[in-house]
């Protein structure tokens, strides 16, 4: 009599990231990429940021994430929407004030997600806005760390 030993597949390496899949994101309607464009600095962040960040209009849909050395080119795909060329990585720019000095940005994926401005002193009621719209995008803002310069 033969008897085959079966075992389980390996399980599979599931990351677990900071935003509810299941929860819907979009994009601002009030991106401006020629407003959006220039430097910010990271003043909240779930999972791994930059602390200087800086986007560069290089065409009419191309923009240039500069970052700790590394330019990471993105096609504007929709507003606020942001897809990397030659990458799999989709920004989403999910707010911003109307004076452009505050924002939420994540990886779609969930991965990270940071609270932007373009100092390191921003206003609280911007900074509590941004966390909002964090929260109302899935992400989860319990583990939302403040970024010091």
């Amino acid at each position: 009599m033969l008897i085959s030993a079966c075992a389980a597949p390996p399980a599979a390496n599931v990351e677990i990231g900071f935003r509810n899949p299941t929860a819907p994101i979009g994009g601002t309607s009030r991106f401006d990429k020629a407003r959006f464009a220039g430097d910010w600095s990271t003043v909240a962040c779930l999972g791994t940021c930059s602390t200087e960040v800086r986007y560069v209009v290089a065409t009419d849909d191309v923009f240039v994430r500069q970052a700790e050395g590394q330019d990471t080119p993105y096609l504007i795909s929709a507003p606020g929407v942001l897809r990397q060329m030659g990458g799999d990585e989709t920004l989403v720019v999910m707010w911003i004030d109307e004076g452009f000095r505050t924002a939420a940005i994540g990886d779609a994926d969930g991965r990270w997600a940071a609270i932007l401005n373009r100092n390191r002193k921003a206003a609280r009621d911007r900074i509590t806005a941004a966390t909002e719209i964090l929260d109302f995008n899935g992400w989860d803002v319990a583990k939302l760390r403040k970024v010091e310069g």
